[in-house]
């Protein structure tokens, strides 16, 4: 609050003052000598009523100057009483805005020194040479025992290699059994084209022996009479005897 300007008297008024206070003390010391005359008595006395008045005046100033002072002092003392009150309540609302502050860094710092666990626990999975090497890192993070980290580290690997042979084992019998399955159909294929060929072959024996069979007189020799052209032209009978003997023979 800026104080407020003092009020000040003209200039003129400062130098009237001062010239009737100095004439009031002469004609006080001329009267304190002797009588003073009518005309000196009457400027005493009107120098001495415009000294009331003014300090009437002065009074009744200073009397309002009083009561605004009161009232400004009044409105100062409400202000301070608000602006106290304002700020215990501004604390009492601080104190929870702090505690919360306090805690998120708190919470802050304890999730930067989880990130570098993290990251320290990454830098051993990446650096090691092993799956168990790396299992077990993660292990003693999550809270084992670094001797039992390395013993679960050992058993991992253990565990890993014999899956490894297993694995590898497994590989190499799918390898030669689908080796054999291809062996068996390229011998199953070789085999039905060997059977298809026997069948083709037989099947034209069958059709050649057909025809031979249709070719075959049906008649018998003649046992009575004169051999004729049908039956004995070119000797078809004794070729026809022999062929059927040897088909007989064949079929036996």
């Amino acid at each position: 609050m800026s104080p407020r300007p003092q009020q000040r008297a003209p200039k003129g008024h400062t130098r009237d003052r001062t010239d009737r206070r100095a004439v009031v003390d002469v004609l006080l010391a001329r009267a304190q000598r002797g009588a003073l005359t009518t005309a000196e008595g009457a400027l005493l006395t009107e120098h001495v009523r415009e000294e009331q008045r003014l300090a009437d005046a002065t009074r009744r100033a200073m009397a309002g100057t009083t009561r605004a002072l009161a009232r400004h002092r009044e409105a100062a003392d409400a202000a301070i009483i608000e602006a106290e009150q304002r700020a215990e309540a501004a604390e009492q609302h601080l104190a929870p805005v702090e505690a919360a502050l306090a805690e998120t860094r708190r919470r802050h710092h304890a999730a930067c020194q989880r990130v570098d666990q993290l990251l320290a626990i990454l830098a051993r999975v990446r650096d090691a040479h092993s799956l168990g090497d790396a299992l077990a890192a993660v292990a003693e993070h999550d809270g084992l025992p670094p001797a039992a980290a390395r013993v679960h580290a050992r058993i991992l690997d253990r565990a890993n290699s014999a899956e490894a042979r297993l694995a590898e084992q497994k590989r190499d019998h799918d390898i030669a059994l689908a080796t054999a399955m291809e062996r068996a159909r390229h011998l199953g294929v070789t085999m039905q084209r060997t059977a298809d060929h026997h069948r083709d072959r037989v099947k034209a024996a069958e059709q050649r022996l057909a025809a031979v069979r249709d070719a075959l007189p049906d008649e018998p020799r003649p046992r009575l009479g004169l051999p004729n052209d049908l039956a004995y032209a070119h000797g078809r009978h004794d070729l026809a005897d022999a062929v059927r003997d040897a088909l007989d023979r064949a079929q036996l």
